[in-house]
């Protein structure tokens, strides 16, 4: 990671014009990444970025299926040896959908550590580990009550501990646990 860890997240706003204009502005700034920077099948934009912005893009948070996956390797123009692939496992039909794009995507030959499941809670970092990616993303302030870790839980050097107790990890949150319970 670099230093500060800053990334950007375009929200899938722009056009090809305005997305140049700010992959120029935001290239010598050394981000961790540039997120969701057009419209996700907007291939021709996402391709004129990634030629002129040589930090790493983010992409796939909006993107559901192995089919969406294989039209971003093919046509989006993202980099193997830098990019970010941010797939969100709830969104893509479940850890068995997240499983058909993490092979379609190696078999485009990305490594598993390109992955870094967008999505903000324990499911994700849950699904990272199991399957070795790169990381997750983590946030303790969406996705309530489901969003951040386990409670207690510290993060070091942008590193958190895995819980160590059966489950997804929702178990372990004050929030959650009355209303789980009563899902008995």
């Amino acid at each position: 990671m670099p230093a500060g860890g800053l990334a950007v997240d375009a929200m899938n706003s722009y056009d090809e014009t305005t997305a140049t204009i700010a992959a120029d502005a935001l290239g010598p700034y050394g981000l961790w990444w540039f997120e969701d920077v057009c419209d996700p099948h907007d291939f021709r934009t996402q391709r004129a970025v990634t030629a002129r912005y040589a930090g790493p893009i983010a992409a796939g948070e909006p993107l559901f299926s192995a089919q969406d996956a294989r039209l971003l390797a093919e046509y989006g123009g993202l980099r193997r040896d830098r990019d970010i692939l941010l797939f969100d496992p709830a969104h893509c039909y479940g850890v068995s959908g997240f499983v058909r794009i993490l092979h379609t995507m190696e078999e485009h030959g990305w490594p598993r550590t390109a992955f870094w499941p967008h999505g903000g809670h324990l499911f994700t970092l849950h699904v990272a580990a199991a399957f070795r990616l790169g990381g997750t993303e983590v946030n303790p302030f969406s996705f309530a009550p489901f969003g951040g870790l386990e409670d207690g839980a510290t993060v070091e050097n942008g590193h958190a501990c895995f819980p160590d107790r059966p489950g997804i990890g929702f178990e372990s949150r004050a929030a959650l646990s009355t209303p789980l319970k009563t899902l008995r």
